[in-house]
């Protein structure tokens, strides 16, 4: 890349400086209202609805999707597919064909093998007759347990599943086993699918006298003698899947009972983060209400658009994505269960959607501005081709890849994400602004935020395409109401437009499975649900997440913080590679609990301190660099404008990793802050003490 070159980058990116709306360094430099003019850079797509004006405020406060107008909520994208049933079967009458696909070896190549939707339809329907030939009546009374990784095996037992109406229960793969005997003896569980990691058909069958009613297993993968025996001696039976299929086959075909909307589809357990897992009642209707979310995807409209699964199954916002695939006629195709490799299987699969959570889309931000860290010119250009891509995406509204600086600067970094990627749908929890805009300026995509919960059948909102500013969630879906609420204990009220955010429609839970007392305080007295989070409407309408009512505590001074979204602003950092940050009620400060980057860790520790020659558990044990990472956090709460006791005091480095397998994150990369608290209790007092033995130092002066 020649001076000239970056130049004239340069120049086109800051050409709007001659505007009065600001630089490209300001959040949202483009004011909505003025965004669809194009300039020179041609016609923008054409949002739903005019985006200074996205939701429409009714009589009770509660708000609506502006697109509606003078209508009702609407219930379904698509006019008969109100059940999962009608959903998936809608796909191969527009054009769907393959329809679920792994990565398997062949001739020394991985290569996709597919299934198509008549053989999925074809081999869940043998699946269910083999169910029936146990016994196991047809109707939502009977609930059949599915507890694996994400394949293919997985939605074909789901599909199986709802034949008959029966009910689905997902359980997470990194579950613990004290919650899986407590879902699976609430639910009565006769029977489970299972595949083979971690051993589970063993675990299940040792843990007989904890599973009373269990009675089947069905394992995914072939079934050695050894446990086939092991079943026997404890009662059990045992089926691989390929020959539960042939069992069925073998039986005469029963008309299927197809579910109503009203039928409850599945029970889905919360991840657990402040205690026992919740079921959450969702009905085929709560399901596929929620695909309205689809409307702002881009698809083709002939069916054969691709879809990589890799976020859990067993948690609502993977289910709802891949519903709302196969409603379209997508081809999903799973990836091999390694993290590591999701990127490689990213880029063989070449999909058009990718749904996300913030964790992964910060590990690809990092991984790429690693690469420039220490080449001061290549830095420079690429911050010169972001700043003129966020401006070409804000003035049009529109993604492309299209443009010379993606062609000569920008190209290999979008291959990490295939050649066919559209869309970035991001879900879970709050994204980092920086990330976001690296992502849409770098990636060339559409990097939509969303909002919702379990309880709302995955999202409620949803950002609409061409709506260009950062930290927006969408309006209501038109399925849904969203009403907010007074919170005085915490200082937010309607008045000044912020509260607790509330939500009604055909998407929402009709409550907690076996749990009235958890259902009865989750809904107000005219059905709206309390979600605990804090939000706010912009003035054209979309909603901001600003809060969590449950994580938000007031410190002695008086003061309320938020540690998850102090953790938002700290993930930015190039010391974290995971972040946990603790406040008490008696402290008035906010410590942090980190899980540094190792390499740069290292190579800082090299360049700051000449250290060298350490491992990466000697590094987190060096006091001069959990010093340093201080000072850098004070230095971010200062850069994102925070009051100091928003941030942290204290720092502890730890090279224990926070996963699901040891119980520090849920199965969705939640922090489990209590389990959080307890593991890291010794090393958080610590850093208390050394606060206050400072405190009093500095008085003593």
């Amino acid at each position: 890349m020649s001076f000239w070159g970056l130049n004239l980058i340069t120049r086109q990116a800051t050409i709007h400086s001659t505007f009065r709306h600001g630089t490209i360094l300001t959040r949202n430099t483009i004011p909505i209202g003025f965004q669809d003019r194009g300039f020179f850079f041609g016609k923008r797509r054409e949002p739903k609805c005019d985006l200074r004006h996205q939701s429409i405020v009714q009589e009770d406060g509660g708000r609506k999707a502006a697109w509606l107008k003078d209508g009702p909520l609407q219930h379904g994208w698509f006019d008969g597919a109100l059940t999962t049933y009608t959903a998936i079967r809608r796909g191969p009458t527009v054009g769907g064909r393959e329809m679920l696909g792994k990565r398997v070896m062949k001739d020394g190549k991985l290569e996709w093998e597919w299934i198509s939707y008549e053989q999925a339809i074809e081999i869940s329907d043998h699946v269910s007759q083999a169910i029936r030939k146990l016994g196991i009546e047809t109707g939502e009374e009977s609930k059949i347990g599915i507890y694996s990784k994400n394949r293919p095996e997985w939605v074909l037992s789901d599909m199986a599943i709802h034949n008959f109406s029966n009910v689905c229960v997902p359980l997470y793969d990194t579950i613990t086993n004290d919650d899986m005997h407590y879902i699976t003896n609430l639910c009565e569980l006769k029977m489970m699918f299972v595949d083979l990691k971690k051993k589970k058909t063993k675990q299940l069958i040792r843990d007989k006298s904890y599973l009373p009613t269990l009675k089947y297993i069905i394992q995914f993968n072939k079934v050695s003698e050894e446990t086939l025996e092991m079943a026997r001696e404890n009662d059990f039976q045992l089926w691989s899947f390929e020959d539960f299929v042939e069992m069925g086959k073998k039986e005469k075909p029963r008309q299927h009972i197809p579910p109503t909307p009203e039928t409850l589809a599945t029970i889905s357990f919360t991840s657990g983060t402040t205690g026992r897992p919740k079921g959450v009642m969702l009905t085929h209707l709560n399901l596929c209400s929620s695909t309205m979310s689809c409307d702002e995807f881009d698809h083709s409209p002939n069916g054969g658009d691709r879809y990589l699964s890799y976020l859990p199954l067993a948690h609502i916002y993977e289910r709802l994505c891949t519903l709302s695939n196969f409603s379209i006629g997508s081809r999903i195709g799973f990836f091999r269960g390694d993290p590591t490799l999701l990127l490689e299987d990213i880029q063989s699969l070449g999909p058009r959607s990718v749904a996300t959570v913030p964790r992964v889309i910060d590990k690809i931000h990092k991984g790429v501005m690693k690469q420039v860290a220490d080449k001061p010119l290549k830095k420079m250009i690429l911050k010169a081709a972001l700043a003129y891509k966020l401006y070409h995406y804000k003035m049009t509204g529109k993604a492309t890849r299209d443009t010379w600086v993606d062609k000569y600067i920008l190209h290999k970094i979008q291959m990490l994400l295939g050649p066919n990627i559209k869309q970035i749908i991001i879900g879970a929890a709050k994204s980092d602004i920086s990330v976001l805009e690296f992502m849409r300026g770098a990636f060339g995509i559409e990097v939509l935020e969303g909002y919702g919960q379990t309880e709302t059948s995955g999202p409620t909102t949803i950002q609409l395409v061409g709506d260009t500013r950062i930290g927006c969630v969408g309006p209501p879906m038109a399925c849904a109401l969203i009403k907010l609420v007074d919170v005085p204990d915490l200082g937010y009220y309607v008045n000044d437009n912020g509260g607790e955010i509330l939500v009604k429609g055909y998407n929402v839970t009709s409550g907690y499975y076996k749990n009235p007392d958890a259902t009865a305080s989750s809904f107000t007295e005219d059905g709206y649900l309390k979600t605990g989070d804090i939000g706010r409407f912009t003035p054209e309408g979309s909603l901001q997440i600003i809060d969590r009512r449950k994580n938000v505590f007031k410190l002695p001074q008086g003061k309320f913080v938020a540690p998850d979204l102090t953790e938002t602003i700290y993930t930015a950092s190039r010391f974290v590679q995971q972040i946990y940050v603790h406040g008490e009620l008696q402290k008035p400060w906010l410590v942090a609990v980190v899980v540094p980057d190792p390499d740069h860790l290292a190579g800082y520790a090299k360049l700051k301190h000449n250290i060298e020659g350490k491992t990466y558990e000697e590094l987190c044990n060096i006091p001069e660099l959990a010093e340093d990472v201080l000072r850098h956090f004070v230095q971010l709460t200062e850069g994102h404008n925070r009051p100091r006791y928003e941030g942290v005091y204290a720092v502890h480095l730890t090279p224990i990793a926070f996963t699901a397998q040891n119980g520090l994150t849920t199965p969705t990369l939640k922090n489990k802050r209590n389990t959080l608290a307890q593991f890291f209790k010794k090393e958080i007092e610590e850093m208390y003490k050394k606060i206050e033995a400072s405190e009093l130092k500095e008085l003593a002066k």
